[in-house]
């Protein structure tokens, strides 16, 4: 088990921005606000959606609409940035300005970003741009004659996982590390942990840190369905994935893309920015134990919580709430509960947007950090409207349920994010409260 390192004289990080792209929305409070309404983005997808030969036994998806992302990215960055770049970084790259801008760091392009040789990115990816590999491959081999083309002169750019960062890189001016990290659907956290590590040991003062995936395509259906992790529920639409419900049978796809701009607090504090949350700690850790499937105990998991309370210095009955990993198959979600039972015993609420959502791979856990940060704001979580025959394995407590007896003071509540991955990899991260603005006589008015 492998946790960030941390002292207890370091100052807290601070959350200054944010940014989302979802199947429900462009922007947090669309995304937000139809979150907290019951709303859910997965549907069946039409046979034309896939080019490819394969035949798919489920088209089942939360799916990024294509026609306005295109508008949107055209919008927002010059051509330059969209037309040498993939779709999964067209929403990365939204999700990030909307961060930097929240964060009064970005006023448009041509402007750099303040500080910009002690900022960092850090974009998490599970499979880059694997869609735009697979398009290119439609269009080359298996187009008519008539429409054929050569490869694209940047396809080996837009491909790699690092254009995530290069792009944004060299769209903001941005001259710290630009690193691609890749850890499957526990990326966005990982990378969210690998910018903690580097601003606990000022390397940087400031960092853009999130994931991406865009997962609906053809080969990525298949393998998936291969796996038998493929929830076929059409008839269950729009709640075709139901975490911690007895009916649960396998996940379903979902894409978009989530970013955090952190700060060291006094990088913060000089340019006069109120934090929005604090990212208090986190841990990363490893399975060891099967390619595909977590310790039939949920330990694995439990280990990789314990350990973020500890990197956080936090309480377990300090947590009020939990953004639950819950993919909604038997197995993991099983487990999870498990974990959940074992470290935080007082039973905090739970909500597992992968219901709303879909599974977005490695945008999962930046996507609940985003979320996280609106419960600490807002004291509201998305429920579980779909949970109407809980399982007897799965003993979480839905958001919508009432607060526990003994509720922790809302400056002293903390939110943990769950992201667990095929390979064994498992990340925790421990969101808390802004401390109080700061009064003209510099004291906090508390």
């Amino acid at each position: 088990m492998v946790s960030a390192a941390r002292s207890a004289s370091e100052a807290p990080i601070a959350i200054t921005g944010l940014g989302l792209v979802s199947a429900l929305g462009f922007g947090v409070e669309a995304t937000w606000t139809r979150l907290l309404a019951g709303e859910s983005a997965i549907r069946e997808l039409p046979p034309e959606r896939f080019a490819l030969p394969i035949a798919l036994p489920v088209r089942l998806g939360a799916e990024v609409p294509r026609a306005e992302l295109a508008e949107r990215i055209r919008a927002a960055v010059p051509r330059a940035s969209w037309n040498t770049s993939a779709p999964v970084c067209h929403v990365w790259l939204l999700a990030a300005l909307e961060a930097l801008a929240g964060a009064g760091l970005w006023n448009g392009a041509g402007t750099p970003v303040p500080d910009a040789a002690r900022t960092g990115i850090y974009a998490g990816t599970g499979g880059g741009a694997h869609g735009f590999a697979e398009a290119e491959y439609i269009r080359v081999y298996t187009a008519e004659k008539a429409v054929q083309r050569d490869v694209s002169r940047f396809a080996i750019p837009m491909y790699m996982a690092s254009s995530l960062a290069s792009q944004l890189s060299l769209l903001t001016g941005i001259r710290g590390p630009a690193l691609a990290v890749s850890s499957a659907c526990s990326s966005g956290s990982s990378a969210l942990l690998t910018a903690l590590d580097a601003l606990r040991l000022g390397r940087v003062e400031r960092a853009v840190a999130g994931g991406a995936d865009l997962t609906l395509t053809a080969a990525t259906l298949k393998g998936f369905a291969n796996l038998a992790a493929l929830s076929t529920d059409v008839a269950g639409l729009p709640w075709a994935c139901r975490p911690f419900d007895e009916r649960r049978g396998g996940l379903v796809l979902g894409e978009g893309a989530a970013c955090l701009v952190l700060e060291r607090a006094e990088a913060a504090r000089r340019r006069g920015v109120q934090p929005l949350a604090l990212l208090l700690g986190g841990s990363a850790g490893s399975e060891a134990h099967h390619l595909l499937a977590p310790r039939d105990d949920g330990a694995g998991m439990a280990e990789c919580m314990e350990a973020a309370l500890a990197d956080a210095g936090t309480a377990p009955e300090r947590v009020r709430h939990v953004y639950a990993h819950g993919t909604g198959t038997r197995f993991n979600d099983a487990c999870e509960a498990a974990a959940l039972a074992r470290v935080l015993p007082h039973g905090p609420t739970v909500s597992a947007s992968k219901a709303q959502l879909g599974h977005t791979m490695g945008a999962a856990g930046a996507i609940d950090a985003v979320l996280a940060v609106y419960s600490l704001r807002t004291g509201r979580a998305p429920g579980m409207p779909w949970r109407t025959q809980p399982a007897a394995d799965c003993p979480v407590r839905p958001a919508a349920a009432a607060a526990a007896a003994g509720d922790a003071e809302p400056a002293q509540r903390a939110v943990l994010v769950n992201a667990f991955a095929f390979g064994g990899h498992n990340t925790s991260l421990l969101l808390g409260p802004a401390p109080p603005a700061a009064t003209p006589d510099g004291s906090t008015g508390a």
